[in-house]
């Protein structure tokens, strides 16, 4: 017996040992952390003025520092203060994207099936296929091959569309929904990846009705930066630019639709370019894409027209990897490594368009145009930023590079509701929260130690013991402490002296059949087991049930309830008994209980 005490005791301080460890980054760790920042900065700022780098210079801080643990207590939007926003998924547009997509993988299987089309294209600003059959194909010809080979659209009529009879079809009903829930999956999927790329601790991702996503970031300090990498759609596009339009006669047409359209109308780049189109001052098969520049009050302000034949030749999804780097005059850009498929593709347009110029298009907005000089075959490119502020185009490089690495949005997302919430308010709270778990831990030990005597300090010590594991635990776990969370470990508290009650009135029962103190306690530990498995098993299986269906604060509730049952049933059981056998160590000792 008493090396199974001495071994219950072994446990139990490596147990406490461990919880003041997982704590301490918790308490000590953000300062620790700034001290090291702060370091790294002045190191980094006299390599700088030194013009030199030396690889064996480390930063290093306290020796302390490398024994911390990494995990600690991350407190959630509702304590530190964040951003939490609603954003609207287009699913239209990603229908339409979807329709986009299809026409040259079109044009290539009416190739293969020896189906001559004369045209095909997709009705602008529409989810509609328009084709035009070529000499000798009927118009059956073409409903056969759609049915056979893209039987997800529907034929819908004929159309005259620039002089020409096109049959158009569109997009099945179901297949339509299957494109736009497609849509906000890989929205929500991105925006997961995206904010993990930003560092921030324990974000809320969750979808809502209406295909609206609600995003909480908790702690984060540059909004507006997270508000733009986050709502940038970073629909990446490369495409030839056309090198017959007429300047002259677009000039002329801007200018026309200056006077002529709404001052909205002709904000809109798109309505601009099919008026254009319509105007005949581009080919139908072209379309106009802006360059844009910041220009102080007025924000980005059009610079310069780029013509463009609306075909895509490749995408953001064709890129492997993105990220800032410096030209030959400290100019910060987006250096682009291509997947394998867009290296090739990339290589075989530059090859084949020497002296031609490649529009790189962002978000419908021309980047810039080079002249392809020679071909470009070793699977990288590059985006220049065209900003002349340092500050400003490293900040636009490097949200543009986080976006082209988590992948584009599958369609445009919009920024509807942004609330803040202020540190003040989370502090606010986390005093209330202080206060309540305090007075109300002090009543229930008051309580334990009037009502239980010398037993009930032995649950009070069991107690604290418990909300330190409980603490570290969410710790180690790297979990995020919110209000309801907060309310969890209270109820943490009741449970644990729960547990000790029902031990304690089984002792006093024991006691009063006249046995001995310590065959008391050991029949009291015995059979109150059961009971207080079945009450904090039914209420684990309530809180996994509140995990798995709940979202936000339900979610936080539920883990800290969790936690608390566990460290209950270790402390409640096994620290207490270990106490209570040490107080009746011996055969006469009497029990004040």
């Amino acid at each position: 017996m008493p090396g199974t005490w001495w071994t219950r005791v072994f446990v139990i301080i490596a147990t406490l040992s461990w919880g003041v460890w997982m704590l301490t980054p918790t308490f000590l760790g953000e300062s620790t952390q700034a001290m090291l920042e702060a370091q790294a900065a002045a190191a980094s700022s006299a390599a700088e003025s030194s013009g030199t780098e030396s690889e064996s210079e480390v930063v290093e801080g306290p020796w302390w520092a490398g024994l911390l643990p990494e995990g600690r207590i991350n407190l959630g939007l509702d304590l530190q203060g964040g951003i939490d926003m609603t954003l609207q998924v287009e699913v239209d547009e990603a229908v339409v994207s979807a329709v986009h997509r299809d026409v040259g993988p079109l044009k290539t299987l009416a190739d293969e099936d020896g189906l001559k089309l004369k045209d095909a294209r997709r009705k602008r600003g529409e989810p509609i296929l328009l084709l035009q059959g070529g000499e000798g194909v009927t118009d059956i010809d073409v409903r056969q091959f759609m049915g056979k080979r893209f039987d997800t659209y529907e034929f819908l009529e004929n159309r005259t569309v620039d002089g020409g009879n096109y049959l158009a079809f569109g997009v099945l009903p179901d297949q339509a929904k299957y494109v736009g829930d497609r849509a906000v999956e890989q929205a929500l999927e991105t925006l997961r990846s995206r904010i993990d790329e930003t560092g921030v601790k324990e974000p809320s991702i969750v979808l809502k009705g209406g295909n609206r996503i609600n995003v909480q970031l908790p702690g984060i300090e540059n909004i507006e930066e997270a508000v733009a990498a986050i709502g940038t759609t970073a629909v990446l596009e490369f495409m030839l630019v056309d090198e017959e339009a007429d300047e002259v006669a677009l000039d002329r047409g801007l200018l026309d639709a200056e006077a002529k359209l709404t001052a909205d109308q002709f904000a809109d780049d798109g309505y601009l370019s099919d008026w254009l189109a319509r105007q005949g001052r581009i080919d139908s098969k072209s379309k106009v894409m802006f360059e844009y520049e910041e220009q102080g009050e007025q924000g980005q302000v059009r610079t310069r027209a780029v013509v463009v034949r609306d075909r895509i030749i490749l995408t953001g999804d064709d890129v492997n990897d993105a990220s800032v780097a410096m030209n030959q005059y400290n100019e910060p850009y987006v250096a682009l490594e291509f997947k394998p498929r867009g290296g090739k593709v990339f290589c075989d347009i530059t090859s084949e368009n020497v002296g031609r110029r490649f529009a790189i298009v962002l978000d419908d907005k021309a980047r810039s145009a080079p002249v392809i000089r020679e071909a470009i075959c070793g699977g990288r490119a590059s985006i220049e930023m065209g900003v002349q502020d340092y500050q400003q185009g490293l900040k636009e490089a490097s949200v543009l590079a986080l976006v082209l690495r988590t992948g584009a949005l599958p369609a445009p997302v919009s920024i509807g509701d942004v609330r803040t919430v202020g540190a003040s308010l989370g502090a606010d709270a986390i005093a209330a929260g202080k206060v309540a778990t305090t007075v109300g831990g002090i009543l229930v030990l008051f309580f334990m130690m009037v009502f239980y005597k010398k037993a009930g300090i032995v649950s009070c010590v069991a107690l604290v013991t418990n909300i330190l594991l409980v603490m570290s635990l969410l710790a180690a776990a790297g979990a995020t402490l919110t209000l309801p969370g907060i309310a969890g470990i209270a109820l943490t508290v009741g449970m644990a002296v729960d547990c000790n009650i029902i031990v304690y009135e089984r002792i006093r029962e024991e006691l009063r059949l006249g046995k001995n103190t310590r065959a008391a306690v050991d029949a009291g530990f015995s059979n109150a087991l059961t009971a207080v498995l079945d009450a904090n098993i039914t209420t684990f299986i309530a809180g996994v049930v509140l995990y798995t269906y709940g979202t936000g604060p339900i979610k936080g509730f539920s883990v800290t309830l969790m936690i608390g049952i566990i460290t209950t049933l270790f402390t409640g059981i096994f620290v207490s008994r270990t106490m209570m056998n040490f107080v009746t160590r011996k055969a006469q000792s009497r029990l004040s209980i």
